[in-house]
């Protein structure tokens, strides 16, 4: 008979415990290094598709000879094109959506499917281009509530127009004395608001401060919910009757709802469910709630598109006041270093 060789043939209880420890450790280690690489690709690929924005944006002017308008915000008979809707539905054969715009009635509002007009369907279509990677919920409508049906539903976006910087612009952030902006408040882009305004147009030559200072299009993330702070603070219930209100208005890509003056501070619901203002003073990511500022879901800034095509990640840091002077196309004042 063979004596036992006293060999051991598994692990005790607290090496496996020990070994588990260790791939634990290893695991944490290694998902927020997965994290900050998968951001970096979604902030890229943010990047090139505002870049692509900005070549559309472009090549439309090189055929117009203008921009086009932010918004129009009246339907007028006998006005031709006059109908509401934001400035995507003109850009859409510059980014490969022209079969889009060729079944649209450029004479019925955006959120319109009757006898002579798809648009309402044609609005909910999902552009990949318009959407920012980062955002959850990638295929979110805006659907508001209307008092007398039909519903304003569209796909949204997390690209805007800024039209300028708004009178409170200011006092919401906290501005006094010399650091006031108080030059001309508007942006590139100009809305059609009344039937009895002159038609507005916009060109690269009206770019004073210059096309490598002012700001074409920015990020404001994840609409209709509501965000501030780069925290989801409500899914959108876009009803302002609802006791539980929550809205970051105009998130519909075809709405002319959509563009706005930067430097508001408006709670939609009226002290629904999303209490109080946006945080004051403003500051970058803040809020993508309609009005406010640019607002991303990217770490520590967002990506703002420049009037000469260039694409920039901005911190967090920077200031209200200078992102003012980057939002006006003809202020005058010296971009600080």
């Amino acid at each position: 008979m063979k004596a036992c060789s006293g060999k051991r043939l598994g692990f005790t209880l607290i090496e496996l415990l020990v070994v588990i420890a260790i791939i634990a450790i290893l695991v944490g280690l290694l998902v927020p290094a997965v994290q900050k690489v998968r951001e970096a690709a979604n902030r890229m690929s943010c990047s090139n598709n505002m870049k692509q924005l900005g070549l559309a944006l472009h090549n439309y002017h090189d055929s117009r000879g203008e921009f086009p308008m932010s918004r129009r915000g009246f339907k007028a008979s006998g006005v031709l094109e006059t109908a509401q809707r934001s400035w995507i539905p003109d850009t859409l054969p510059f980014i490969e959506q022209g079969a889009i715009l060729a079944a649209w009635n450029l004479n019925e509002n955006w959120w319109i499917d009757n006898a002579t007009s798809r648009n309402g369907t044609l609005a909910q279509t999902q552009i990949k281009l318009l959407k920012c990677p980062t955002t959850p919920n990638a295929d979110r409508l805006q659907n508001k509530t209307e008092p007398t049906p039909p519903n304003k539903i569209g796909a949204c976006t997390d690209y805007f127009a800024p039209e300028g910087i708004a009178a409170s612009f200011n006092t919401n952030a906290a501005l006094t004395g010399a650091s006031q902006l108080t030059g001309p408040r508007q942006g590139v882009f100009a809305p059609w608001l009344l039937a009895t305004d002159p038609r507005p147009s916009s060109r690269i030559t009206d770019i004073q401060d210059g096309s490598s200072n002012t700001i074409l299009v920015g990020e404001n993330a994840g609409r209709e919910d509501v965000y501030r702070n780069g925290r989801l603070l409500s899914v959108s219930v876009a009803n302002s009757a609802a006791a539980n209100c929550a809205r970051a208005r105009g998130g519909a890509w075809a709405t002319n709802d959509s563009p706005y003056e930067i430097g508001q501070a408006i709670n939609w619901c009226n002290g629904g469910a999303v209490p109080g203002l946006p945080p004051l003073p403003l500051k970058l990511n803040g809020s993508n709630e309609w009005g406010y500022l640019y607002s991303s879901l990217h770490t520590g800034g967002a990506n703002l598109l420049f009037a000469d095509g260039s694409v920039r990640f901005t911190s967090e840091g920077i200031s209200a006041r200078t992102i003012g002077i980057l939002t006006t196309k003809a202020g005058g004042e010296v971009v600080p270093d």
